[in-house]
C-alpha cells in the first residue's frame, strides 16, 4: 500500500482545503488503497473528516527538526505543556505518529498556495524550504504541486544569500509546478530546471469529492442556497487592505445598488470568517439592505462549489472562489491585485473581466458588471469549453510520473 504525505495545507482556508481534497481524491482514484495523510497547519475537529490529519505547525516542526522523538519523556513533557498553553489535545501522540509516517511514506506532496515570495516575509518561504529539507533527511522524493512563487524582491540585505538557499533547496524537489508565468520565470531565472507551468490543481483535476465523501455523517449539514438567478458577491477583506478601503466600500455599495435598481437578485456569500466584518460594512452602506440575501457558515469547499454553481455570475476576490466558479461554468468579475487572477482568467478567455483593485476606476468596473449581466450565458459557455481543454490532462498524474523519473 502506498503512503503519501501532503504538506502546506490547512482546513480553515477553503482554497487550501480544496487543494488537499482534490489531490487526495485523485490519488485514491489512481491507487485505490493508498494512505493519504495531511500534515496540516490549521484545522478544527479532525474527527469530522474521513481522512487523517496531523498538526504540522511550529511545535511539531521543531520536534521533528531536532528529533525530540528520540527522547520520549521529553516529547511527552513538551507536548503536555504546548497542549495546556494552547488548550488543545491535538498534539497528543502526534510527533511519534508523524515520524512514523515520514519513515514509511512513498513521497511527500506539497500543496501550499503561496509561501515563497516577497508578498510574505522570508520566514514564510523558509517554512517551505524546511519541508523540503525534512524530505531530504528522510530520503523521500518531494513534489511541489501548483502554487504561486515570487517575486523575489524583499529589498533586504540578505536577499542574495537567501536566494542561494532557495536555489540549493529547491533543486532537491523532483518537480516544481508554478501556477503562474511570473512564478515560473522567477524560478527558472534561478537556474532551476525542474520547473513546469501548471494551472491550479483544483481547476485541472476533473475529479472532486462531494461533501459526503469527506465529512463523516454527523458532520454533514443543510446547505443554504441563493435564490434562483442571483448575482453572487464574494468579498475578500484583503481587497480593502490592498486597495483604498473607503473607495472599495463605495464600489461594492454602488455595484449592489445598481444591480438591485435593475431588478437583479443579489446574494453575498461569506466564505471566510476573516471577511465577516467587511461584509457587514458593505451591508451597512447599502440602502436596500433588506433586498440583499446573505449566506454565511463554515461550509466545506465541495459545499461552496455547489452553492456558487447556482449563481448567474459572481463578483469575487477570493482566488479559489473564482476557481470554484469556473469549475461550474459560472463567470466572474474579478477584483484582485496579483498576477494569479490574470493568469487564471486567461485560461478561460475571461481577462477582460479582471481588475487590479489598486488601479482600476469604479466606472470601468461598473461597465463590466453591466456587460457581464448582458453576456453571462455566452461567457458561461466559453468557460465550459475552455474547461475541457484545461482538464484534458491531470497534474497529479504528471506528478506521479515525475516520481518515477
Amino acid at each position: 500500500m502506498k503512503t503519501f504525505i501532503v504538506t502546506g495545507i490547512q482546513m480553515r482556508n477553503k482554497g487550501s482545503q480544496a487543494m488537499f481534497l482534490s489531490l487526495c481524491h485523485t490519488l485514491k482514484s489512481l491507487f485505490k488503497d493508498c494512505e493519504v495523510i495531511g500534515f496540516a497547519n490549521k484545522y478544527d475537529s479532525p474527527e469530522q473528516y474521513n481522512f487523517k490529519l496531523l498538526p504540522f505547525d511550529d511545535y511539531t516542526r521543531f520536534a521533528l527538526k531536532y528529533r525530540l522523538y528520540n527522547v520520549p519523556p521529553l516529547v511527552s513533557a513538551s507536548t503536555y505543556v504546548v497542549g495546556k498553553l494552547r488548550k488543545s489535545g491535538k498534539w497528543r501522540g502526534a510527533v511519534s505518529e508523524m515520524e512514523s509516517a515520514l519513515r514509511r511514506a512513498d513521497a511527500i506532496l506539497d500543496a501550499s498556495g503561496y509561501t515563497l515570495g516577497s508578498g510574505w516575509p522570508k520566514q514564510s518561504g523558509r517554512t517551505l524550504l524546511q519541508t523540503i529539507d525534512l524530505a531530504r533527511r528522510y530520503k523521500k522524493k518531494i513534489i511541489l504541486l501548483p502554487q504561486s512563487f515570487g517575486p523575489f524582491d524583499w529589498g533586504e540585505k540578505d536577499d542574495a544569500k537567501f536566494l542561494e538557499e532557495v536555489k540549493r533547496t529547491l533543486r532537491y524537489a523532483s518537480k516544481i509546478y508554478a501556477r503562474e508565468r511570473e512564478g515560473y520565470e522567477c524560478l527558472t531565472q534561478l537556474g532551476l530546471n525542474n520547473v513546469e507551468l501548471s494551472a491550479d490543481m483544483v481547476i485541472r483535476e476533473r475529479m472532486f469529492p462531494s461533501a459526503s465523501d469527506i465529512l463523516r455523517e454527523h458532520a454533514r449539514r443543510e446547505i443554504e442556497y441563493p435564490p434562483d438567478n442571483s448575482v453572487g458577491f464574494i468579498i475578500n477583506q484583503n481587497v480593502f487592505r490592498i486597495g483604498d478601503a473607503p473607495a472599495v466600500l463605495d464600489l461594492y455599495a454602488r455595484m449592489i445598488k445598481e444591480l438591485i435598481d435593475n431588478g437583479e437578485k443579489v446574494c453575498i456569500l461569506n466564505t471566510s470568517t476573516a471577511d465577516t466584518n467587511r461584509v457587514r460594512d458593505v451591508l451597512d452602506k447599502v440602502t436596500d439592505r433588506h433586498k440583499v440575501d446573505v449566506i454565511t457558515g463554515e461550509y466545506s469547499s465541495p459545499e461552496l462549489i455547489e452553492i456558487i454553481s447556482r449563481f448567474k455570475y459572481v463578483v469575487a476576490s477570493r482566488y479559489h472562489s473564482v476557481v470554484f466558479a469556473y469549475r461550474s461554468g459560472v463567470p466572474a468579475v474579478i477584483l484582485g491585485w496579483a498576477s494569479k487572477y490574470v493568469d487564471l482568467a486567461l485560461l478561460f478567455q475571461q481577462q477582460d473581466y479582471v481588475f487590479d483593485i489598486r488601479a482600476a476606476s469604479a466606472d470601468q468596473i461598473m461597465r463590466k458588471v453591466s456587460e457581464m449581466g448582458a453576456n453571462y450565458k455566452t461567457e458561461s459557455q466559453r468557460i465550459k469549453n475552455c474547461l475541457e481543454n484545461v482538464q484534458a490532462t491531470s497534474v497529479v498524474r504528471q506528478a506521479m510520473s515525475a516520481l518515477q523519473g
